[in-house]
């Protein structure tokens, strides 16, 4: 069974079980996703233009992302109102002073985090226990 478009499940009560192939989803730079966003300058400010994000599962309940990020690249400290697991796929992500690779995971509860992708830059799954993320405005004061 093929995926919904762009990964993201329309009426919840239709959901169906479906295969993906990542190389197959295109990929959006955070500056594609959030060019018409009222607020995108402050959103570059804190979460960078370059970031790639593959959606791969988004209901209201489950968020699944594909991510990478260049070599130094970094978000400021924010959060996305929902719990969140990072697991790296290639490379490495800093959360501080915290270094996770290849292999690793990271658990972000609703609170706030930054991180800045390794000298190799970052490949990694990105669920989230909704849908908070890339889709709302991640919020760096609460």
């Amino acid at each position: 069974m093929d995926a919904p478009v762009d990964g993201v499940a329309g009426d919840e009560t239709d959901l169906k079980p479906f295969a993906f192939d990542v190389a197959a989803i295109e990929g959006r730079s955070n500056a594609e996703l959030m060019a018409d966003h009222p607020d995108a300058e402050e959103m570059f400010a804190l979460l960078g233009r370059d970031l790639v994000t593959k959606v791969l599962v988004q209901t209201s309940k489950l968020a699944v992302y594909h991510e990478s990020a260049a070599p130094g690249e970094r978000v400021k400290a924010h959060r996305h109102g929902v719990h969140q697991v990072d697991y790296v796929l290639r490379g490495e992500l800093r959360f501080g002073t915290r270094r996770v690779t290849a292999g690793m995971g990271f658990f972000i509860p609703d609170t706030l985090y930054s991180w800045v992708a390794g000298d190799e830059g970052a490949e990694w799954i990105e669920i989230h226990s909704g849908l908070g993320g890339i889709f709302t405005t991640p919020r760096a004061d609460a």
